[in-house]
């Protein structure tokens, strides 16, 4: 199930059921993305083969019209040069409170849909903070590749088991453990259990 849809479907239930609070919609980054290219100098074409993703996706993604997956933007931003953080990081307006139901809360998801990260921390201090609530099913792998120089890694499970590999060391956490590690190398979170994996994660960056 993609999550885009999910928020989809939910934000038009709220509607449909009169609930009068202002919830923020999913991140748009097309704009963001065209801008970039742009000031490269680059055609759809010539950022298609870069970043391996088709030019109706990008045209697509640019005019918003498609909410791209978490490995899709990365992809995009590689090839931009562009730090993913930073295309992220769209904010509209300031305000004393943000307030968001459950399922209006910004997701990105893994190419394979099986890893789900929900965006919980501010979206404008991404860069240097940023803060998810995840799922991940079995089999479900999401790698990173390196963060900057001090970075850190903050994971805490609610339920399941998941297994951290940093570098060429491996390190397991269980339902109730919290890990920390350092992310200023490559990086990822494996599922290699039979059940859905729950829980939360920090980034200082």
């Amino acid at each position: 199930m993609q999550a885009n849809n999910t928020i989809k479907e939910a934000l038009d239930a709220l509607g449909e059921e009169g609930i009068s609070e202002q919830l923020e919609s999913p991140p748009k980054v097309g704009g963001e993305i065209q801008r970039l290219r742009l000031q490269h100098n680059l055609t759809l074409d010539q950022l298609a083969a870069k970043s391996g993703v088709s030019k109706s996706i990008l045209s697509q993604i640019e005019r918003d019209h498609s909410n791209p997956t978490l490995a899709t933007i990365w992809r995009i931003t590689k090839a931009l040069e562009s730090p993913l953080e930073d295309v992220l990081a769209v904010k509209d307006g300031v305000s004393c409170f943000e307030k968001l139901s459950q399922n209006a809360t910004p997701e990105v998801t893994s190419e394979d849909s099986l890893f789900c990260l929900k965006i919980l921390g501010t979206l404008s201090t991404v860069s240097s903070v940023q803060w998810y609530e995840f799922t991940a099913k079995p089999s479900a792998e999401l790698f990173s590749e390196a963060h900057g120089a001090g970075s850190l890694e903050s994971i805490t499970l609610c339920t399941g088991k998941l297994t951290v590999i940093v570098g060429e060391k491996t390190q397991s956490i269980c339902a109730g453990e919290t890990l920390r590690f350092h992310t200023d190398v490559p990086h990822s979170l494996k599922n290699e259990g039979k059940k859905t994996v729950h829980g939360f994660m920090v980034n200082l960056l």
